[in-house]
């Protein structure tokens, strides 16, 4: 059994039943295609919240304050970001004032499977895939927006054999529009490494991921507190190349010799426990610690702060944008791992951390295997980590699940 090589790319509510959207397709859309890119829309009604969500805090007793610390400290232990300049916690992921605005219904077309036209040596890059995402829960933000996006581009630049899927989860005030301006932008600054993809792809595939970062930081998105973890896949025949920033992760399914499937990581998560990530946010002047509590006990997972104010908490080690967190050593630079793909290699999950907070790489390949199509694949899997969420805690992540049959 073929392991996968990594090579890599380094630096010095309760939640509503309804689903934003499911995306599936038999493999033939095209670039221009909105439904081969985006998975949901924030619509309208969102842009009066984001002004609002630009507004100051107003101000609070200091005994509500202490309430809403110790209600903060209970129920955002798991969740990206902790802390923002304004008022006590600042604006929280995906905080507006108005409700978000959901899609549902089966998107794509076609029904005739992708092949390679590569003389007949290269196998079909796959044969279906499908989305599916659901808004989180907090239960002092109702309106909380979700800031999850996937991104399905097939044909990509023209190529049948070759295509590109990822999954982008937004955090801070803003991060769902830093998640859909990558959704948007990252296909296209791939496409624009030209030959360099063909030639280098890793140092063309860093080189995007550069470019949509620079775009953020001179873009119109306050990008101060808010980013989006990337974990993308890109095929070409029966290479793949998984790049991650963040912790987001892909992972594939395999059915060995003995008819059972196994889980294979194609990207390890940038968590500020990693030695080799923890390491260069110190070296930066940064700091690693877990939130604290009245007690002075350790609250949650390690996260990244500047070294002598809380700020901004950060749960991962790599993102887009957030420029405050770059300034002690998070890094936009994906990690590249790649594959060639065989015949043992049957599926593909790309999900958000909303997945896998709580279900494991074997437990989701196990869960995808029972199904008979991505769809209800992502169902499941959607389903089974909303379950877990509020087995555990009193809030729910934005869960994305973006699955692809071989």
């Amino acid at each position: 059994m073929s392991s996968v090589k990594p090579k890599t790319t380094t630096t010095s509510s309760s939640a509503s039943s309804n689903a934003t959207g499911i995306t599936k397709g038999i493999s033939n859309l095209s670039f221009n295609d909105p439904n081969a890119r985006r998975l949901s829309t924030v619509g309208p009604t969102a842009n009066a919240g984001v002004a609002a969500a630009r507004q100051p805090a107003q101000q609070q007793s200091p005994s509500s304050a202490a309430s809403q610390a110790s209600k903060l400290q209970q129920t955002r232990r798991r969740l990206s970001m902790m802390s923002a300049p304004t008022g006590l916690m600042g604006k929280l992921d995906g905080e507006t004032d108005e409700p978000d605005v959901k899609e549902s219904g089966a998107k794509g077309t076609g029904n005739q499977p992708l092949r390679s036209p590569l003389g007949g040596k290269k196998k079909k890059i796959f044969s279906a895939y499908a989305s599916l995402s659901k808004v989180g829960y907090v239960p002092f933000n109702p309106n909380k927006v979700n800031q999850d996006r996937a991104c399905e581009v097939v044909r990509f630049n023209g190529y049948d054999e070759r295509a590109f899927f990822a999954v982008f989860d937004g955090h801070g005030a803003l991060g769902h529009e830093v998640s859909e301006f990558c959704t948007r932008e990252l296909p296209k600054s791939f496409i624009k490494q030209g030959s360099l993809l063909d030639n280098d792809p890793h140092t063309a595939i860093t080189n995007a991921f550069l470019d949509v970062n620079s775009k953020l930081s001179k873009g119109s998105i306050d990008c101060t507190f808010s980013g989006t973890t990337c974990i993308a896949c890109y095929l070409v025949g029966t290479k793949l190349y998984s790049c991650n920033s963040g912790d987001s992760r892909a992972v594939l399914g395999r059915l060995g010799n003995d008819n059972k499937y196994q889980a294979v990581a194609l990207s390890s998560d940038h968590k500020p426990e990693r030695p080799d990530e923890k390491k260069r946010i110190l070296e930066c002047k940064g700091r690693v610690e877990a939130c604290k509590g009245l007690k002075g006990e350790d609250i949650g997972p390690a996260r990244v702060w500047l070294l002598h104010q809380d700020v901004p908490g950060l749960a991962m080690t790599r993102s887009l944008g957030d420029l405050i967190a770059a300034s002690v050593g998070v890094s936009c630079k994906p990690e590249i791992w790649e594959r060639e793909l065989d015949e043992h290699d049957k599926f593909m999950v790309i999900a958000s951390d909303g997945v896998w907070e709580f279900i494991s790489n074997q437990e989701a390949v196990d869960l995808i295997a029972r199904e008979k199509t991505p769809e209800d694949a992502c169902r499941v899997i959607v389903d089974e980590a909303t379950k877990r969420w509020h087995g555990e805690e009193e809030v729910v992540d934005d869960i994305t699940a973006l699955i692809i049959y071989f």
